[in-house]
């Protein structure tokens, strides 16, 4: 779906899917690829649900930067919510940034940020209330 601004308005379920599938199916002929991907995966999906949000109640937002449009999360999430979305992203966007010296994430912290992203996801879009 397009917005009127021409902006891609994509569901971030199939990112989080993607994801899921990841963590569960990865095997050793994916060994050191499937965690950094896993992690830009849920980072879009986190990405993608926030940008429907403020599409949906604010546009003007898109044009932020996405650490700001996060941390604006604090009226639809509280300021825990807010706080929560903004360290999840920012951990997965570490993740997603190698540097030589560092370890991909385990599949614990990816599954707890794929919980979390889940979780999210479910806040920023629930379900319409029918007639």
């Amino acid at each position: 779906m397009v917005a009127s601004d021409g902006y891609a308005q994509q569901d971030p379920r199939p990112a989080l899917e993607h994801a899921d599938r990841m963590l569960r199916e990865a095997g050793p002929d994916t060994a050191g690829l499937w965690p950094r991907t896993t992690a830009r995966l849920m980072r879009l999906a986190l990405e993608r649900a926030t940008d429907l949000y403020w599409i949906r109640t604010r546009p003007e937002m898109i044009a932020c930067p996405t650490t700001i449009r996060l941390l604006m999360l604090e009226g639809a999430l509280g300021r825990a919510g807010a706080r929560r979305a903004f360290l999840v992203w920012s951990r997965l966007s570490d993740a997603t940034h190698p540097h030589p010296y560092e370890l991909a994430p385990t599949v614990g912290e990816l599954r707890r940020w794929h919980n979390d992203v889940t979780e999210l996801v479910k806040l920023l879009d629930p379900p319409t209330s029918v007639k």
